[in-house]
């Protein structure tokens, strides 16, 4: 493929998971003609096809389009790259640990590679067609491609394009997941702690707690920057404190405790004598 896709462009979905579902309907919204819909669940490919008013076919029957999106499990990216019967066009996949490695069968044709990961939660479509304008997004892709990637991310779904080396995918995905995932479970051991002391509904508690460390940490130069609690301010007494009272209370609880502690202290804020202070109190909690 020598020539960037027209723009607008005709794209096709494979695979109608979350994210390329609600990619290829901002990709609509914008003006481009969804062709079809190709999936191995009956469930997700009716469900995609009446969102974009196209019809479901089996992947050998996919149309001449501009643009495949590829919208399945990782596991299932390089068999779907390797079923494309198409000779040119772009094929993009959205998986975030991913570069363009399990596409090389539809490049190997004349196909563009891109590998589009947005950084964000997409619990659902209609969710995830609100967020993802504005996310950023991790772009790999075969070189003649990254100017058409770029603005396919910045003017079409409307984020951030950031570019990701081939080998740094893997580390680029643990980020988002250990952020994502780490806020979530952290916010549940505080939750269990709360209940653990009759207080009811703590989540409505500590989630606009959990929205302002966000947004701090966002305007103030990131995590580590904006972390707070006597962790970081090295007060030993209180880390006492909190681990007397959850192990009084709640001891199975410590290890969430002792986890976010030991986190807070790699930030390497307070000086080395204190700092070791609290990681004796801490290794004798677990």
């Amino acid at each position: 493929m020598s020539a960037a896709p027209p723009s607008p462009f005709t794209y096709a979905l494979v695979g109608a998971g979350r994210v390329g579902t609600s990619v290829a309907r901002l990709l609509q919204n914008r003006g481009n003609e969804p062709r079809a819909v190709s999936s191995r669940s009956k469930q997700s490919g009716e469900r995609a096809a009446s969102l974009l008013d196209v019809p479901i076919v089996d992947i050998n029957e996919l149309p001449s389009v501009d643009v495949v999106l590829i919208g399945t499990p990782e596991a299932a990216i390089a068999e779907v790259a390797g079923q494309l019967a198409l000779d040119g066009g772009v094929a993009v996949h959205f998986a975030g640990a991913y570069g363009i490695g399990p596409l090389l069968p539809a490049i190997e044709r004349g196909m563009w590679g891109c590998a589009l990961h947005p950084v964000q939660a997409c619990p659902d479509i209609p969710t995830a067609i609100e967020r993802l304008p504005g996310s950023a997004w991790g772009v790999t892709c075969t070189w003649p491609a990254r100017e058409w990637a770029h603005r396919f991310v910045s003017e079409e779904v409307g984020g951030t394009p950031i570019d990701v080396p081939e080998d740094a995918r893997p580390v680029w995905h643990a980020a988002a997941v250990s952020t994502s995932n780490g806020i979530a479970a952290l916010m549940a051991v505080g939750e269990r702690l709360l209940a653990a002391v009759g207080i009811e509904t703590p989540e409505k508690v500590l989630g606009p707690l959990a929205r302002g460390t966000v947004d701090n940490a966002i305007a103030g130069g990131g995590g580590a920057a904006t972390l707070t609690g006597p962790a970081i301010r090295g007060e030993v007494v209180t880390v006492e404190r909190h681990l007397n009272g959850i192990r009084d209370l709640s001891p199975q609880l410590l290890s969430g405790y002792v986890l976010a502690a030991e986190l807070i202290l790699e930030a390497g804020t307070i000086d080395e004598t204190t700092a070791g202070s609290i990681r004796r109190l801490l290794e004798g909690a677990r």
